[in-house]
This record gives structure tokens, C-alpha cells and sequence, in this order.
């Protein structure tokens, strides 16, 4: 038996590394999971629920997460003779596709991923509101996938409006012709869900500021570096399309007309 201690870091890298990696363990598996989080680790046996802590203490938290010792300490009494992986181990990745664990009914055709977060405020694409307006006036069912204290409040239906966010993000992105993301984590799940990503680059296909300081806390600084393709290449396992939009964060009408144009080629399709 394994037992997955909790991963308390960004979700980004949660979808990229830690979940695939959990998924890729042979044998029985007790999974400690952040509460609503059940559906990034399917086939365990068991889910241990554990409160959620705010997305702005994220980064590299599963490093120095204070807390991970006392997890282990009752796990091991919990599960005598268990295998206790502690979530900075790696260990092979296995891709799978998200489907929601409580099931979701979301019906949409393009899903807007709104980051806001206070670190890396840089990051935080500030035209949401005005894309979604626009496409909502289109006649377009639009959802706002994430959290509430993670996203900006877009005038459409949200994820956090249902009980269990995650799983309505999970629902609405496998009803929707397209997804539009920054670099960010749930632009790795639209991917690893199999559905059509457009990607908002600053300039051509670069990150904007966000991270002001290095993994030690000390100040950098600002600047730009190219969107890392190869994790999302990795991690398409369907083979979905990715495409950059270059200039979007300059050019809002840029991200407008591309999503308008991909939904419009795929009108149709299942």
C-alpha cells in the first residue's frame, strides 16, 4: 500500500508532475488530497480530505510545508507498514484525463481561466472582464474556470458558484470548443483534459513579470522569459491543439477575434 502524503503546491505543477505521478503508482494507493481535489488523483482507493490552504502560499509550499512531518507521523500510524511518499519525492508520470468526481453538469462553448493572484500580480492578465463581456454579447456560453480567491470576478457563470469548483471546471472544459488561459495552472489542465488551448503570451510568446523574487525569497528583477512548451508538450497526451496567441496581453482584439475563429472552425464537432 502507498500512502501519498498532501501536495500543498501550485496547481500548475501539481497537474504537471505531482498528480500524473501519483496516477503512475502500481498497487493500492490512500491518497491525502486537498478538500474538492479528489478527481486530479483517480484511482485510489481511498481519498483523505484535507483543508485547502490559500493560493497565494503556493509556491514551493511542498518544500517547506511545516505541516508535512505531522501529516507523515499520523499516516504512519494509520497505515502501519504502508509505503508514506512524501510529495516532493519523484517518482515516474503517468498522463490520464481528469473527469469530475462528484458528477458536474456544466454546459458551455468556451471556458476563460481568469488568474488574479496577489503573487506574481504581474502575471494577471486584466482584460477578462472585457473578453468575457464581449463573447457573452456573441451569444456564446462562456464559464469561468478556478477559484474564487484566485480569479477575477468575469460576468458569467463561475466555477466557485457550484459547491465543488474544481469539478465544475473539470465539467465545463470538456463541454467547451475552446479554452483561453494564461501560462498558468489551469491552462495545464485544459491540456491534459484534451481540449483546444489558446494561450495569452505578452509579446511573442513570453511569460509576463510576475515572480519578483527567486525560490529563496530574495529579490530579482522583473522580467520576461519564453512560455516552457515542452511541460505542456509532455503532458498532451491526446493531442490537443495549443496555440500561443502572440501580442494578446498588448491586444485584447487579438485574443477576441482567435478564440471567435477557433469556436467558428469548430462548430460541430462532438
Amino acid at each position: 500500500m502507498n500512502v501519498v502524503l498532501p501536495f500543498r503546491g501550485e496547481l500548475g505543477m501539481k497537474l504537471w508532475w505531482h498528480a500524473p505521478a501519483v496516477f503512475a503508482l502500481a498497487g493500492p494507493k490512500v491518497v491525502y488530497v486537498e478538500e474538492g481535489e479528489e478527481a486530479l488523483y483517480p484511482g485510489a482507493e481511498k481519498w483523505i480530505a484535507v483543508d485547502r490552504i490559500h493560493d497565494d502560499r503556493r509556491r514551493n509550499h511542498y518544500h517547506r510545508d511545516p505541516g508535512i512531518q505531522a501529516f507523515e507521523a499520523v499516516a504512519r500510524a494509520r497505515f502501519p507498514g504502508a509505503s508514506i511518499l512524501k510529495p516532493d519525492q519523484k517518482w515516474p508520470r503517468k498522463r490520464f484525463t481528469p473527469l469530475p468526481h462528484v458528477p458536474t453538469e456544466v454546459d458551455c462553448d468556451v471556458v476563460v481561466c481568469p488568474r488574479k493572484r496577489n503573487y506574481g500580480a504581474g502575471k494577471n492578465w486584466d482584460e477578462w472582464s472585457a473578453l468575457t463581456a464581449r463573447l457573452t454579447a456573441e451569444g456564446l456560453r462562456v464559464f469561468a474556470g478556478g477559484a474564487a480567491d484566485s480569479s477575477y470576478d468575469v460576468p458569467c457563470e463561475k466555477a466557485w458558484d457550484h459547491e465543488r469548483n474544481l469539478d465544475a471546471t473539470i465539467a465545463a472544459m470538456h463541454s467547451a470548443r475552446v479554452v483561453v488561459a494564461t501560462d498558468a495552472g489551469l491552462a495545464h489542465l485544459a491540456v491534459l483534459c484534451g481540449r483546444p488551448l489558446l494561450m495569452v503570451t505578452y509579446g511573442a510568446g513570453l511569460v509576463a513579470p510576475g515572480s519578483v523574487d527567486d525560490e529563496n525569497g530574495r529579490p530579482m528583477e522583473p522580467c520576461y522569459w519564453p512560455v516552457k512548451m515542452e511541460r505542456y508538450r509532455e503532458a498532451n497526451h491526446l493531442g490537443s491543439p495549443i496555440t500561443l496567441v502572440h501580442h494578446g496581453w498588448e491586444d485584447p482584439e487579438r485574443v477576441l477575434r482567435e478564440t471567435q475563429e477557433l469556436i467558428a472552425a469548430r462548430a460541430g464537432e462532438p
